[in-house]
């Protein structure tokens, strides 16, 4: 029986001008999305990666007030960076309503998204960040989708549920 050679992961992801590559994550906005697509940006940034997390305004504050002014500083290749999503201003303590919010980011978020990768490309520019490389997003975040499209910039679906869930999801497409 042949061996598989064994692909080691352990060197520091670079792009092809020797750059970290740079994935900006897009969860849906709430806790059953954010919690995987954090753990999947932890394990790509200690690989190499320079990770922008995209976060909704509404679900930073809510970090922020749970977790303190500080719970998002740290390592200078891990940022979160914030897009409305497009609701209007609620309790800040209440749960979203799902499907105003499964229209509202589909509706509203690909303008705010599109200035956010404008802007990740003058910081690039500048040097301040690596060139973003591939957006990782969430499959309720079909916006995003679109924004690699236009911007031609790699994409990927991340389906944070489970095998079940999707297959429930299908005939709502």
């Amino acid at each position: 029986m042949k061996r598989l050679k064994r692909r080691r992961f352990g060197s520091p992801a670079k792009n092809h001008e020797g750059k970290p590559h740079h994935a900006v994550l897009v969860p849906f906005p709430s806790q059953g999305h954010l919690n995987p697509t954090t753990k999947l940006a932890k394990v790509l940034q200690s690989k190499g990666f320079h990770i922008t997390f995209v976060n909704t305004e509404f679900n930073h504050k809510r970090l922020l007030r749970s977790k303190g002014p500080n719970a998002l500083h740290g390592l200078p290749d891990f940022r979160y960076v914030t897009i409305p999503d497009g609701l209007p201003p609620s309790d800040a303590d209440a749960t979203q309503h799902i499907p105003s919010l499964c229209y509202s980011t589909s509706h509203t978020c690909l303008a705010p998204f599109l200035e956010l990768m404008a802007s990740l490309k003058r910081s690039a520019s500048a040097g301040l960040v690596p060139p973003v490389t591939c957006i990782v997003s969430d499959g309720g975040m079909t916006f995003s989708v679109k924004a690699a499209n236009i911007l031609g910039i790699p994409s990927v679906l991340f389906w944070t549920a489970s095998s079940c869930g999707f297959v429930g999801s299908l005939p709502c497409r």
